[in-house]
């Protein structure tokens, strides 16, 4: 049976510089702005406020794609840091700028180097996303890393968004489908060579629930904060050295 690692998408293997370039050249074309507004903070109550709602939404029987709940509170994101007279300042222009650089994500420093360094250690490797389907795929298409339809499960497919159980319930069936080696629970710890690899530690831990052996990337929220999420297999400061420390300890 192969061994398996699956990759959150959003965030992991893909960050949002782009994005933050295009908030700061809006910010600073605004001149009646009064108080500081520092892009990257604005960015991130954006991006983490729509991965609540994303899943509220969700748990609420109202699943909806995440594309539409980033384009849709941008303004709203704006309006709460006290950006000056949102509606007339934050053109529709400037949402579908963002919205471009959303559908083109660059890749983290050793993303392909990790897949491919995995691949070769014999695993299978995967993409489990809140993000949409194709524009997933074209994320690996553009960074030059093979991964087809068939190793790229979304939220879409079945209208659930992580943390839900459902999610890592069908990432299992879809791994047991094909045929990949599952975990097993010996005295409290995981073993065996299913991984999950993710830079938040809410989705690992949803993960690890799931029996998924679990990897926590720092790139994003630079402390796994265990006193709340507990403890996970690997610790990785980036991409390189969470496909050693995997590879180690298959």
């Amino acid at each position: 049976m192969p061994k398996s690692a699956s990759f959150d998408v959003l965030g992991t293997c893909f960050h949002f510089e782009p994005v933050i370039d295009v908030i700061n050249s809006i910010i600073k074309r605004n001149p009646d702005i009064n108080t500081p507004i520092d892009a990257t903070t604005l960015f991130h109550s954006w991006f983490y406020a729509a991965q609540r709602d994303f899943t509220y939404t969700s748990t609420a029987g109202s699943y909806q794609p995440i594309a539409g709940i980033f384009r849709h509170t941008f303004r709203r994101a704006c309006a709460i840091v006290d950006f000056p007279d949102v509606e007339k300042n934050i053109s529709d222009t400037d949402i579908e700028m963002l919205m471009t650089e959303l559908q083109r994500l660059p890749a983290r420093d050793g993303l392909k180097e990790c897949f491919d360094g995995l691949k070769d250690a014999g695993f299978d490797v995967y993409a489990v996303t809140n993000g949409g389907k194709e524009a997933s795929l074209k994320y690996y298409r553009l960074a030059d890393i093979e991964l087809d339809a068939d190793h790229l499960l979304s939220c879409d497919d079945i209208k659930a968004a992580k943390p839900d159980p459902k999610v890592y319930a069908n990432a299992n069936e879809w791994l047991q489908s094909r045929g990949c080696e599952a975990t097993a629970d010996v005295d409290g710890k995981q073993v065996g060579q299913r991984w999950f690899v993710a830079a938040h530690s809410w989705d690992l831990l949803a993960a690890r629930k799931a029996g998924f052996r679990t990897a926590w990337v720092a790139h994003e929220e630079h402390d796994p904060v265990t006193q709340v999420f507990g403890d996970f297999d690997v610790y990785a400061k980036d991409l390189k050295e969470c496909f050693e420390k995997i590879k180690a300890a298959s």
